[in-house]
Parts: structure tokens; C-alpha cells; sequence
């Protein structure tokens, strides 16, 4: 199932952008509040959500002014498979900038989570636009 964000049209460059976002140490500016533990290197980090889900990811794509991709790091225990994706995608005077979730399982439970990863996504994207054009 793929979770979108809502497109926002940020006031800078997509390298700018893909500057922020290529390195997780500039990610615990847009997490929510929920979010416990956080710690991070520039290709990952762990946390905790709701005090016992412990999260661990990585870099796993990085494609220059265009795309970041955001995966479960494999060395660890995983709850479930997913990515997420931070596109970008150059105009001019702005970037079109959107933040995406691939996630698998049984279609029940994705249908519960998704009401709450859009919110989560596009409260992600509205934090980018605001670091992206106020640092």
C-alpha cells in the first residue's frame, strides 16, 4: 500500500532540501511528539514510539536533489517492511516536495494504520517546508 502526503511547494532548491533530509541528524526537527529516544548518526537512527515499539533505520537510497529513501535497518529486528520516500522535484522558484510510505502486511491491519500515517506524513512535510525555508 502506498501513503501519500500532500504535495507542498517549499521556497528553495531541492538541493537545499535533499541537504536536510539526506542526513538523519536533521530528522528529529520533524518528528512528532510521540517519538521517544531518539538517536541518530547521518545514515541512522533508533527510537522508540509509545515507549516500547523500538524503531531502527536507515539510508537506504539516496538519489541527489530528487529522492531519499528511508528504510528499516536489516541488522535489527523489524516489525514491519516499509519505506518511506521524500521526493523533490525541482520548479521554478520552488520544490515540489512529497513524503510517501510503502508498507506491506494483511490489508486489515493497513487499513487501521493508514488513518494514521497521512496525518503523520503530511505534518512531516508542512515541518520540511517550514526548517526548509526558515534555517
Amino acid at each position: 500500500m502506498n501513503i501519500d502526503s500532500k504535495k507542498v511547494e517549499i521556497n528553495t532548491t531541492a538541493k537545499s532540501i535533499y541537504e536536510f533530509v539526506s542526513n538523519f541528524n536533521n530528522f528529529s526537527r520533524l518528528i512528532p511528539s510521540q517519538v521517544e529516544g531518539w538517536k541518530s548518526t547521518e545514515d541512522t537512527c533508533s527510537f522508540k514510539v509509545g515507549g516500547f515499539m523500538q524503531i531502527d533505520l536507515r539510508m537506504s537510497e539516496k538519489i541527489p536533489y530528487s529522492k531519499v529513501v528511508v528504510a528499516p535497518d536489516m541488522s535489527t529486528a523489524s516489525s514491519l517492511p516499509f519505506q518511506l520516500i521524500v521526493s523533490l522535484t525541482e520548479k521554478k522558484g520552488y520544490t515540489e516536495t512529497m513524503v510517501s510510505v510503502k508498507i506491506e502486511g494483511n490489508s486489515m491491519m493497513l487499513m487501521m494504520v493508514k488513518g494514521k500515517i497521512k496525518p503523520a506524513l503530511d505534518t512531516m512535510v508542512e515541518q520540511l517546508k517550514y526548517f526548509a525555508e526558515n534555517r
